[in-house]
Protein backbone atom coordinates (compact mmCIF):
# COMPACT_ATOMS: atom_id res chain seq x y z
CA UNK A 1 0.00 0.00 0.00
CA UNK A 2 1.50 3.32 -1.10
CA UNK A 3 0.72 5.91 1.55
CA UNK A 4 1.88 8.75 -0.70
CA UNK A 5 -0.98 8.35 -3.19
CA UNK A 6 -3.52 9.85 -0.79
CA UNK A 7 -4.30 13.45 0.02
CA UNK A 8 -2.53 15.52 2.67
CA UNK A 9 -3.80 18.60 4.51
CA UNK A 10 -2.17 21.80 5.65
CA UNK A 11 -2.85 23.41 9.03
CA UNK A 12 -5.42 25.86 7.67
CA UNK A 13 -7.38 23.11 5.90
CA UNK A 14 -7.47 20.97 9.03
CA UNK A 15 -8.66 23.90 11.14
CA UNK A 16 -11.49 24.66 8.72
CA UNK A 17 -12.50 20.99 8.66
CA UNK A 18 -12.47 20.84 12.47
CA UNK A 19 -14.49 24.05 12.80
CA UNK A 20 -17.16 22.75 10.44
CA UNK A 21 -17.23 19.41 12.23
CA UNK A 22 -17.77 21.01 15.64
CA UNK A 23 -20.45 23.33 14.22
CA UNK A 24 -22.49 20.75 12.32
CA UNK A 25 -21.54 17.38 13.86
CA UNK A 26 -20.22 16.11 10.51
CA UNK A 27 -18.08 17.31 7.61
CA UNK A 28 -17.53 16.00 4.07
CA UNK A 29 -13.94 15.94 2.76
CA UNK A 30 -13.66 15.05 -0.96
CA UNK A 31 -10.96 13.04 -2.75
CA UNK A 32 -8.97 11.69 0.20
CA UNK A 33 -8.05 8.13 -0.87
CA UNK A 34 -6.80 6.98 -4.26
CA UNK A 35 -8.89 4.85 -6.60
CA UNK A 36 -6.66 1.75 -6.56
CA UNK A 37 -6.83 1.45 -2.78
CA UNK A 38 -10.59 1.94 -2.77
CA UNK A 39 -10.99 -0.78 -5.39
CA UNK A 40 -8.77 -3.17 -3.41
CA UNK A 41 -10.79 -2.55 -0.23
CA UNK A 42 -14.06 -3.13 -2.05
CA UNK A 43 -12.78 -6.34 -3.66
CA UNK A 44 -11.55 -7.70 -0.33
CA UNK A 45 -14.87 -6.83 1.31
CA UNK A 46 -16.75 -8.84 -1.31
CA UNK A 47 -14.37 -11.76 -0.96
CA UNK A 48 -14.85 -11.92 2.81
CA UNK A 49 -18.59 -11.23 2.99
CA UNK A 50 -19.21 -13.89 0.34
CA UNK A 51 -17.26 -16.51 2.33
CA UNK A 52 -19.73 -18.86 4.09
CA UNK A 53 -17.05 -20.00 6.52
CA UNK A 54 -16.54 -16.44 7.73
CA UNK A 55 -20.30 -16.00 8.11
CA UNK A 56 -20.31 -18.91 10.57
CA UNK A 57 -17.17 -17.86 12.43
CA UNK A 58 -17.26 -16.37 15.92
CA UNK A 59 -14.66 -15.23 18.43
CA UNK A 60 -15.98 -15.27 21.98
CA UNK A 61 -13.07 -13.11 23.19
CA UNK A 62 -14.36 -10.12 21.21
CA UNK A 63 -17.03 -7.59 22.20
CA UNK A 64 -18.92 -8.33 18.99
CA UNK A 65 -18.30 -12.02 18.43
CA UNK A 66 -19.24 -11.94 14.73
CA UNK A 67 -17.06 -11.27 11.71
CA UNK A 68 -19.96 -11.01 9.26
CA UNK A 69 -23.28 -9.52 10.30
CA UNK A 70 -26.27 -10.42 8.14
CA UNK A 71 -29.43 -8.51 7.27
CA UNK A 72 -32.58 -10.60 7.63
CA UNK A 73 -35.14 -9.97 4.90
CA UNK A 74 -38.90 -10.22 5.35
CA UNK A 75 -38.74 -13.67 3.77
CA UNK A 76 -36.14 -14.76 6.33
CA UNK A 77 -33.15 -14.74 3.99
CA UNK A 78 -29.84 -13.81 5.64
CA UNK A 79 -27.88 -11.40 3.40
CA UNK A 80 -24.26 -10.58 4.39
CA UNK A 81 -24.24 -6.89 5.32
CA UNK A 82 -21.51 -5.69 7.71
CA UNK A 83 -17.92 -6.89 7.95
CA UNK A 84 -16.78 -6.61 11.58
CA UNK A 85 -13.53 -7.11 13.49
CA UNK A 86 -11.81 -6.42 10.20
CA UNK A 87 -8.27 -5.75 11.39
CA UNK A 88 -7.86 -9.45 12.13
CA UNK A 89 -9.07 -10.53 8.69
CA UNK A 90 -6.62 -9.00 6.21
CA UNK A 91 -3.62 -6.64 6.39
CA UNK A 92 -5.27 -4.14 4.04
CA UNK A 93 -7.75 -3.16 6.76
CA UNK A 94 -5.10 -2.85 9.46
CA UNK A 95 -2.87 -0.72 7.23
CA UNK A 96 -5.72 1.62 6.36
CA UNK A 97 -5.88 2.74 9.99
CA UNK A 98 -2.55 4.56 9.76
CA UNK A 99 -2.96 6.27 6.39
CA UNK A 100 -1.65 9.83 6.90
CA UNK A 101 -4.74 11.73 5.70
CA UNK A 102 -7.04 9.69 7.95
CA UNK A 103 -4.81 10.19 10.97
CA UNK A 104 -4.50 13.91 10.20
CA UNK A 105 -8.27 14.24 10.07
CA UNK A 106 -8.89 12.17 13.20
CA UNK A 107 -6.29 14.02 15.27
CA UNK A 108 -7.72 17.37 14.16
CA UNK A 109 -10.80 16.34 16.14
CA UNK A 110 -9.65 14.15 19.07
CA UNK A 111 -6.08 15.42 19.46
CA UNK A 112 -2.65 13.89 18.97
CA UNK A 113 -2.07 10.27 19.83
CA UNK A 114 -5.50 9.10 18.68
CA UNK A 115 -6.32 5.46 19.37
CA UNK A 116 -8.12 2.78 17.39
CA UNK A 117 -11.59 1.96 18.70
CA UNK A 118 -13.33 0.15 15.85
CA UNK A 119 -13.52 -0.63 12.15
CA UNK A 120 -16.37 -1.96 9.99
CA UNK A 121 -17.26 -2.16 6.32
CA UNK A 122 -20.88 -1.92 5.20
CA UNK A 123 -22.12 -3.43 1.95
CA UNK A 124 -25.65 -2.23 1.32
CA UNK A 125 -27.30 -4.34 -1.32
CA UNK A 126 -30.50 -2.83 -2.78
CA UNK A 127 -33.16 -2.69 -0.07
CA UNK A 128 -30.67 -2.90 2.83
CA UNK A 129 -29.93 0.04 5.15
CA UNK A 130 -29.72 1.12 8.78
CA UNK A 131 -32.53 3.56 8.14
CA UNK A 132 -33.78 4.47 11.63
CA UNK A 133 -32.49 7.77 13.01
CA UNK A 134 -30.09 7.30 15.90
CA UNK A 135 -26.97 8.33 17.77
CA UNK A 136 -24.17 5.80 18.21
CA UNK A 137 -23.83 3.76 21.41
CA UNK A 138 -25.61 6.06 23.88
CA UNK A 139 -26.47 9.68 24.58
CA UNK A 140 -23.26 11.01 26.14
CA UNK A 141 -24.41 14.49 27.20
CA UNK A 142 -28.18 14.50 27.93
CA UNK A 143 -30.00 17.66 28.99
CA UNK A 144 -33.08 17.88 31.27
CA UNK A 145 -36.52 18.18 29.70
CA UNK A 146 -36.76 21.87 30.61
CA UNK A 147 -33.45 22.72 28.87
CA UNK A 148 -33.76 23.31 25.14
CA UNK A 149 -30.21 22.35 24.12
CA UNK A 150 -26.56 22.68 25.09
CA UNK A 151 -25.16 26.19 25.26
CA UNK A 152 -23.79 26.94 21.76
CA UNK A 153 -20.81 28.73 23.33
CA UNK A 154 -19.57 25.39 24.68
CA UNK A 155 -17.75 22.90 22.46
CA UNK A 156 -18.71 19.50 23.81
CA UNK A 157 -15.87 16.97 24.14
CA UNK A 158 -15.56 14.42 21.34
CA UNK A 159 -14.44 11.16 22.94
CA UNK A 160 -14.33 9.29 19.64
CA UNK A 161 -15.35 9.77 16.04
CA UNK A 162 -15.99 7.77 12.90
CA UNK A 163 -14.09 8.46 9.70
CA UNK A 164 -16.54 7.29 7.04
CA UNK A 165 -14.79 6.26 3.81
CA UNK A 166 -16.87 5.91 0.65
CA UNK A 167 -15.75 2.83 -1.28
CA UNK A 168 -18.29 3.44 -4.04
CA UNK A 169 -19.95 6.47 -5.59
CA UNK A 170 -23.02 7.42 -3.56
CA UNK A 171 -24.24 10.36 -5.58
CA UNK A 172 -28.02 10.04 -5.79
CA UNK A 173 -30.71 9.94 -3.12
CA UNK A 174 -31.92 6.48 -4.13
CA UNK A 175 -28.43 5.02 -3.51
CA UNK A 176 -28.80 5.33 0.25
CA UNK A 177 -26.50 8.19 1.27
CA UNK A 178 -25.73 8.81 4.92
CA UNK A 179 -27.95 11.57 6.27
CA UNK A 180 -27.24 13.94 9.16
CA UNK A 181 -29.11 16.71 10.95
CA UNK A 182 -26.75 19.66 11.31
CA UNK A 183 -26.17 20.82 14.88
CA UNK A 184 -28.09 17.95 16.46
CA UNK A 185 -25.02 16.79 18.40
CA UNK A 186 -25.85 19.78 20.63
CA UNK A 187 -29.45 18.67 21.22
CA UNK A 188 -28.74 16.56 24.28
CA UNK A 189 -31.54 14.23 23.14
CA UNK A 190 -32.03 11.24 20.91
CA UNK A 191 -34.06 11.60 17.72
CA UNK A 192 -37.37 9.91 17.07
CA UNK A 193 -36.16 6.79 15.21
CA UNK A 194 -38.85 6.85 12.51
CA UNK A 195 -39.95 10.49 12.16
CA UNK A 196 -38.20 12.96 9.86
CA UNK A 197 -36.06 14.93 12.33
CA UNK A 198 -35.55 18.67 12.63
CA UNK A 199 -33.16 20.59 14.86
CA UNK A 200 -33.54 24.36 14.97
CA UNK A 201 -34.75 24.46 11.39
CA UNK A 202 -32.22 21.95 10.08
CA UNK A 203 -33.65 18.84 8.46
CA UNK A 204 -31.74 15.89 6.99
CA UNK A 205 -28.64 16.57 4.88
CA UNK A 206 -27.58 13.79 2.50
CA UNK A 207 -23.85 13.26 1.90
CA UNK A 208 -23.46 12.86 -1.85
CA UNK A 209 -19.96 11.57 -2.45
CA UNK A 210 -17.56 9.80 -4.76
CA UNK A 211 -15.47 6.72 -4.02
CA UNK A 212 -12.43 7.90 -2.05
CA UNK A 213 -14.28 10.74 -0.34
CA UNK A 214 -14.35 10.84 3.45
CA UNK A 215 -16.79 12.33 5.91
CA UNK A 216 -16.19 12.74 9.62
CA UNK A 217 -18.99 11.81 11.96
CA UNK A 218 -19.70 12.84 15.56
CA UNK A 219 -21.47 9.81 17.12
CA UNK A 220 -23.87 12.20 18.91
CA UNK A 221 -25.12 13.76 15.68
CA UNK A 222 -28.50 12.40 14.55
CA UNK A 223 -27.92 10.23 11.50
CA UNK A 224 -28.99 7.24 9.46
CA UNK A 225 -28.33 5.47 6.18
CA UNK A 226 -31.12 6.38 3.78
CA UNK A 227 -32.88 3.46 2.08
CA UNK A 228 -31.01 2.06 -0.92
CA UNK A 229 -33.80 1.82 -3.49
CA UNK A 230 -31.42 1.78 -6.47
CA UNK A 231 -30.01 -1.23 -8.30
CA UNK A 232 -26.49 -0.43 -7.06
CA UNK A 233 -24.53 -1.64 -4.04
CA UNK A 234 -23.30 0.93 -1.53
CA UNK A 235 -19.90 0.32 0.09
CA UNK A 236 -18.84 2.30 3.16
CA UNK A 237 -15.84 1.72 5.42
CA UNK A 238 -15.78 3.06 8.97
CA UNK A 239 -12.57 3.76 10.88
CA UNK A 240 -13.12 4.84 14.48
CA UNK A 241 -10.57 6.73 16.55
CA UNK A 242 -10.68 7.71 20.23
CA UNK A 243 -9.10 10.40 22.33
CA UNK A 244 -5.97 9.02 23.99
CA UNK A 245 -7.00 9.24 27.67
CA UNK A 246 -10.33 7.50 27.03
CA UNK A 247 -8.60 4.61 25.30
CA UNK A 248 -6.16 4.20 28.17
CA UNK A 249 -8.92 4.35 30.76
CA UNK A 250 -11.36 2.01 29.01
CA UNK A 251 -8.90 -0.05 26.96
CA UNK A 252 -5.60 -0.77 28.62
CA UNK A 253 -6.81 -0.54 32.21
CA UNK A 254 -9.42 -3.29 31.83
CA UNK A 255 -7.01 -5.87 30.42
CA UNK A 256 -5.66 -7.14 33.74
CA UNK A 257 -5.53 -10.95 33.45
CA UNK A 258 -7.96 -12.91 35.62
CA UNK A 259 -7.37 -16.67 36.03
CA UNK A 260 -9.91 -18.82 34.19
CA UNK A 261 -10.76 -20.72 37.36
CA UNK A 262 -11.94 -17.48 38.96
CA UNK A 263 -13.98 -16.47 35.93
CA UNK A 264 -15.67 -19.88 35.86
CA UNK A 265 -17.07 -19.35 39.35
CA UNK A 266 -17.82 -15.62 39.05
CA UNK A 267 -21.38 -14.31 39.13
CA UNK A 268 -22.99 -13.00 35.95
CA UNK A 269 -22.89 -9.54 37.50
CA UNK A 270 -19.13 -9.71 38.11
CA UNK A 271 -18.51 -11.00 34.59
CA UNK A 272 -20.52 -8.07 33.25
CA UNK A 273 -18.54 -5.57 35.35
CA UNK A 274 -15.27 -7.04 34.09
CA UNK A 275 -16.47 -7.18 30.50
CA UNK A 276 -15.55 -10.87 30.35
CA UNK A 277 -17.25 -14.11 29.33
CA UNK A 278 -17.26 -17.32 31.28
CA UNK A 279 -14.49 -19.58 29.89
Amino acid sequence: MNKDDSRHFDVEELQTIADNFHRDGFVHVPAVLCGDLVEDLRRKTDELLDDPELAARENMDLHDTRYAQAHKTESGEQIPFILRNTIGLDPIFLQTLELPPLIELAEAIVGEGCRFCGQNVLRNRPGIAIENWHVDDALFYPVPDDVERHDPRIQLPVLWLTVQIALSDIDAQDQGPTQYVAGSHMAGRKPDPTATPDFEGHGPTSIMCQAGDVYLHNPQCWHRGAPNSSDRTRYLMQNQYAVDWAFRRFGWMNRVPVPDEQLRTSSERLLSILGRRRP
